[in-house]
């Protein structure tokens, strides 16, 4: 006998698809995207903290790259002119702040007055997506190989490197630099990079097989007075004797596209509501940063956890649109009393770290947290949820609390605990007392 196919069963289905199934209210008027049921395919695509993901497609536009919100807002356009099934593809910034492609295939279900029901698939297509890319970039790569910006060819024996350049138009020159080793630094090459290319040489010469570096340089192709950023593939030949006897290749001006990605990489690290760095990004600066404290025991940096005081109070009483200016805000004061070496970000929904690198004494830091504190109390006066808004702010000092990240966090959250159950709105450096304090 055939399964009863009842609704549990079609329930079932519809939760183990894997990929989003979704319902969405879109006012006409406005193009408000209001997420009405989203099946949990959804959130296993996402891989990520429920809450998060609920606020991403809350606040969808937030989320998206801004260079793909025309394809978004036309995706929308296509699908209320009912004309059938619409399909567009987007990125966005999930809760981890990495970058995902989505292909989103939606269609109206019903429409009343401004209302209408959109039902829609969405599916993750970053691998796909990023096969395409490389498949055109081995194209690209091809195509290169005929007829490219510089063409060199290295020989290892007499230390000559040849380059032939073509200028805009298609005519060649060639360039022969003798002692290429002692004449690298002499290239332009951007200075941090150059060890880079030295290495990405030298290993070619030391062994057969392909290689590729991006670097900077003023003195190729044209010489200006600004680094652009250069893409070099190599592959070593080898000699009758069986070794490298020259190392031959192409280098490609790649500046639009290094300075669109690099863009693109500071977006996903960075919080769309505050401008601050996300947690994964803040976190890994920080450790770094610590890194200089384990060379130099002269300097002295603080930890900051800062906690928005009945934030959900806030969110609950006076909606999510005053819940989002009050992060916003708190955001644009970090930032402005924030600066240089300094670590900021946005950790979680309404919980902020900073890092304050170099401080000369504790009580720096704790100044500058009641700065902050006292900017964050006031932003709001006048308005009825002014009062209400206020800032704990926990604080770990380095070297004298260590020098280790978790080992930081877990002191500067216990300062923080003690603020928060000592009245709020307040700010407290740790010391051992708070351990017994807090037994």
């Amino acid at each position: 006998m055939k399964p009863e196919i009842d609704q549990n069963f079609i329930n079932s289905i519809v939760n183990n698809f894997i990929g989003g199934i979704c319902v969405f209210d879109i006012d006409s008027k406005t193009r408000e995207v209001t997420p009405l049921y989203k099946n949990d395919g959804l959130y296993r695509m996402f891989n990520g903290n429920k809450v998060d993901i609920d606020n991403i497609f809350k606040r969808i536009r937030i989320s998206i790259i801004p260079d793909d919100l025309p394809v978004f807002e036309q995706g929308l356009t296509d699908i209320l002119a009912d004309d059938g099934a619409a399909e567009f593809e987007f990125r966005i910034v999930s809760s981890d702040g990495s970058l995902m492609w989505l292909r989103f295939h939606g269609n109206l279900y019903s429409r009343e007055n401004d209302s209408n029901i959109v039902t829609a698939v969405i599916l993750d297509c970053t691998e796909q997506k990023t096969i395409e890319e490389e498949l055109k970039r081995q194209s690209d790569y091809m195509h290169l190989l005929m007829d490219t910006d510089i063409t060199f060819d290295f020989n290892c024996r007499t230390d000559v490197c040849i380059y032939r350049i073509t200028e805009t138009d298609a005519l060649a020159h060639d360039s022969v630099i003798k002692s290429y080793h002692e004449r690298i630094p002499d290239l332009g090459i951007f200075e941090e990079d150059i060890v880079s290319y030295t290495e990405m040489l030298e290993s070619a010469m030391a062994h057969a097989h392909r290689d590729k570096l991006e670097f900077r340089s003023k003195g190729l192709i044209n010489p200006t007075d600004e680094f652009r950023w250069y893409r070099a593939d190599v592959v070593s030949i080898l000699g009758k004797e069986g070794y490298v006897s020259h190392v031959i290749g192409h280098i490609v001006d790649i500046h639009e596209d290094k300075i669109k990605e690099i863009e693109l990489k500071l977006r996903a690290d960075h919080d769309g509501l505050t401008g601050l760095m996300n947690k994964q990004a803040t976190e890994t600066l920080i450790r770094t940063t610590l890194e200089q404290y384990e060379k130099d025991d002269t300097l002295t940096g603080a930890l900051m956890i800062l906690d928005t005081d009945k934030f959900k109070h806030i969110n609950d009483t006076y909606g999510h649109s005053t819940g989002d200016r009050v992060l916003a805000r708190i955001g644009d004061i970090i930032r402005n009393n924030f600066k240089g070496m300094d670590v900021t970000g946005r950790i979680g929904g309404d919980e902020f770290m900073i890092f304050m690198h170099n401080i000369r004494t504790p009580e720096d830091a704790a100044s500058l947290a009641a700065k902050v504190q006292n900017l964050i109390m006031h932003s709001f006066d006048g308005e009825d949820f002014g009062k209400e808004v206020s800032m704990s702010i926990g604080i770990a000092i380095v070297p004298r609390d260590g020098k280790d990240f978790s080992e930081l966090y877990k002191k500067a959250d216990k300062a923080l605990y003690f603020v928060k159950t000592h009245g709020r709105a307040g700010h407290k450096i740790y010391n051992k007392e708070l351990e017994q304090d807090q037994k």
